[in-house]
């Protein structure tokens, strides 16, 4: 684990090596569950979307699309007491990764199957409940994959890791990036209980897809790969992505 990020209340991102543990392909295909895409894409809209859990659980189909010309999420979530101020809903530009990685696919099939219902509604989410079966069920594979650990690798995963390090994680490679944290306040990312200004449009909104092209999270994880090649149970681990599905520099 590393330094907390200023605006995380205390929560730290994820190493590189807690990363290339969880993420390995069989310990990751370990946390799906049939019917509950949230199990792979949660994590990954929280680490290269900066996403709050509550963000990612009120999502719907329709919080997914261009504006301005650019793909963005929409977050609306309602705010959670427990967690500090949120922004009543900010603006992300979509991460490229999260693109290669079939978000589209999943979010246009939703779209077609069940257009009023919320992406991830396998969870129920309450006003200030959303996702915590979910967040349960992401610490309880956090656990059983560091039980399975030689010992002198089990500190790898402290009882610390919860949901929140993937978010973390993305605001320190923001600022490794030299995103601003006007930049970020823009998005609504740190501080306040809304973006400044409201959130980005025009110029503000193309500049902030640029630097959320440069936040390299992918570099921290090992190789990701897309949900059907990730269940594969043919082989013991999923064959090799073609490049336009890796993760990397776009």
């Amino acid at each position: 684990m590393e330094q907390a990020v200023p605006g995380m209340q205390g929560a730290e991102p994820l190493s590189r090596e807690a990363l290339a543990v969880l993420f390995e392909p069989a310990n990751f295909r370990a946390f799906q569950k049939t019917g509950c895409m949230s199990h792979y894409w949660a994590p990954l809209i929280g680490a290269f979307a900066g996403a709050r859990r509550n963000e990612i659980f009120f999502l719907t189909p329709h919080d997914v699309g261009m504006q301005a010309g650019i793909l963005v999420f929409r977050f609306n979530a309602p705010g959670d007491r427990a967690a500090g101020p949120q922004p009543a809903g900010r603006i992300v530009p979509v991460h490229p990764v999260l693109v290669q990685l079939g978000l589209l696919d999943f979010i246009n099939q939703r779209r077609r199957t069940h257009p009023d219902e919320r992406l991830f509604s396998e969870y129920k989410a309450g006003r200030e409940q959303a996702g915590v079966p979910f967040s349960r069920a992401f610490v309880q594979w956090v656990k059983a994959t560091a039980a399975r650990l030689p010992d002198d690798r089990k500190h790898l995963l402290p009882d610390d890791v919860h949901f929140p390090s993937l978010r973390a994680l993305f605001l320190a490679e923001a600022a490794k990036a030299g995103m601003s944290e006007q930049a970020l306040l823009t998005m609504g990312a740190i501080g306040g209980d809304g973006p400044v200004g409201g959130p980005p449009q025009g110029d503000d909104l193309a500049l902030a897809e640029t630097l959320i092209r440069q936040v390299d999270v992918a570099s921290r994880f090992p190789t990701l790969y897309r949900y059907d090649e990730l269940m594969r149970s043919s082989a013991d681990s999923p064959s090799t992505p073609s490049p336009s599905h890796a993760p990397g520099p776009v």
